[in-house]
């Protein structure tokens, strides 16, 4: 059992997204079903949603039309080199959605995502808004052994 509350392990998720650009995507192979990763530009919302941008045509876009599950790791790799029992990590498992443009909620979330990184804003505005409703959320702090949960099919 965690000792963090799911509040604590979603405001020290999102206190570690806030920090990073970039976080690793992990689909499934459209073509062969082998694993595929690649980094993409993205925001963490609070309730533990994964938002993120893609033009039109990349591998992982073709990925996530022909299977939704997904898992994404958010870290602070780059402590590594001064100070690696501080090397967090988040991972998030869930199924990745394309909002549409037609849909309600785009401009909000894209709003969101041009918050934390304009860039990522940028490709999203000339491509696809992606959001990734968790199932699971793993919080993995420096060296400890504790792993933090939350589990989203629970609510």
């Amino acid at each position: 059992m965690s000792p963090l509350d799911r509040d604590a392990i979603l405001a020290d998720a999102a206190r570690l997204a806030e920090g990073q650009p970039g976080g690793t995507l992990a689909t499934t192979h459209a073509e062969d079903g082998t694993p595929y990763v690649t980094f993409v530009l993205f925001h963490l919302r609070a309730n533990g949603q994964v938002l993120f941008g893609s033009r039109l045509g990349p591998q992982h876009a073709r990925n996530i039309e022909a299977t939704r599950e997904v898992s994404f790791l958010i870290d602070n790799r780059e402590v590594v080199r001064e100070d690696w029992t501080a090397f967090d990590r988040v991972v998030i498992e869930g199924w990745a959605r394309e909002v549409k443009p037609n849909d309600p909620r785009h401009a909000a979330l894209l709003a969101e995502l041009a918050t934390k990184n304009r860039m990522a804003a940028f490709f999203t505005e000339h491509g696809r808004l992606y959001c990734v409703d968790p199932r699971r959320l793993i919080l993995m702090k420096g060296f400890e052994a504790t792993r933090h949960f939350v589990d989203f099919e629970e609510d």
